[in-house]
């Protein structure tokens, strides 16, 4: 009996040694991926590329861009659960939701806020030689018009609403995308074109087109709430004279609102916690990614929104002592 159970123990232990040395030669496990809903181009694009690098290199797992046409498209990925991760504007993630505005009668119920990133300033501009100084000066001249449900749409009624001006009658030229907008705009066959304050696109425009004027909006409590009910959790920031952006030679008004990453509800409250950790901690590797992500503030992360958080930010937040919801 001695003696087998010594033979057993031999083997036993013969056994776990050839399976220590099969895992030793196959490596540390590979990390667990996770997908993040993004976009082909544009800013969108360039928000994700840099949440995924950070999160790849510092949190224990590989997060892989998931590139769409558009937002629209991957709202529903992440809301069915075969995609965990997106970055989306914070009006279209409101929108998503309810199913209202731009994703009327489609609601997403799914959706989680994970993260505040960074403010969009958008605005109007013209020409300064054109001698349009307001937004209403804008009627009779050449604007671009989108399909309605198209973020051009709602930019479009929520700066109308703000100034409280009617657009009834007006002339739109139709495009069908941003880009092809910013291009009439340097060809001179549009009087007006949205942008966000400081991107590439306004540089190009300048360069085409002169010296550029930013068309003001209002920043008092009643036009604040008319532009929101088209632009939800949207807002005002006043934005100082910077000879450096085009547009800004003076002080002005302009509409913002908040860049965010989200998730679907089910995805692991560890996973999301550690995406959280690893971006609030590698915050100077983000604002060195690209120049939209300049105005990132690991601070922000965690801002109050009328949006529910994913349980796993919201342990992170409470650890760091920025939860205040």
């Amino acid at each position: 009996m001695r003696i087998m159970s010594s033979m057993h123990t031999a083997g036993t232990l013969a056994t776990g040694l050839w399976l220590a040395g099969a895992m030793a030669l196959a490596g540390p496990a590979q990390a667990q991926s996770v997908g993040i809903g993004t976009t082909k181009g544009g800013a969108t694009a360039q928000v994700t590329a840099a949440i995924a690098k950070v999160v790849s290199a510092h949190a224990g797992l590989q997060m892989r861009p998931q590139p769409y046409a558009n937002t629209s498209q991957y709202i529903p990925v992440v809301n069915s659960g075969k995609l965990e991760f997106a970055a989306s504007n914070i009006f279209q993630l409101t929108f998503a939701l309810n199913g209202t505005g731009m994703s009327e009668g489609r609601p997403n119920p799914n959706l989680r806020m994970v993260a505040t990133l960074m403010p969009f300033r958008v605005a109007y501009f013209v020409s300064e030689k054109s001698g349009i100084g307001s937004f209403a000066d804008l009627k009779g001249k050449r604007l671009p018009g989108f399909k309605q449900r198209a973020l051009g749409t709602y930019l479009l009624l929520g700066t109308a609403a703000n100034l409280n001006v009617s657009t009834v009658g007006w002339n739109f030229v139709q495009v069908p995308n941003f880009p092809r907008m910013w291009d009439g705009f340097k060809r001179g066959t549009l009087d007006a074109a949205i942008a966000a304050v400081g991107s590439k696109p306004t540089r190009d425009m300048k360069a085409a087109q002169g010296a550029l004027r930013i068309l003001p909006i209002n920043d008092d409590r009643d036009s604040v709430a008319r532009m929101r009910r088209h632009l939800p959790q949207s807002y005002v920031m006043t934005m100082k004279a910077n000879p450096k952006l085009p547009g800004l030679s003076g002080d002005v008004n302009i509409m913002a609102f908040d860049y965010t990453l989200w998730a679907h509800k089910d995805v692991g409250e560890d996973i999301v916690y550690r995406v959280a950790k690893a971006m609030h901690e590698r915050a100077g590797d983000l604002r060195a990614a690209a120049p939209l992500w300049r105005s990132f503030k690991a601070a922000d992360m965690a801002k109050k929104v009328d949006i529910d958080y994913h349980p796993g930010a919201i342990r992170f937040y409470r650890e760091k002592g920025m939860w205040r919801q």
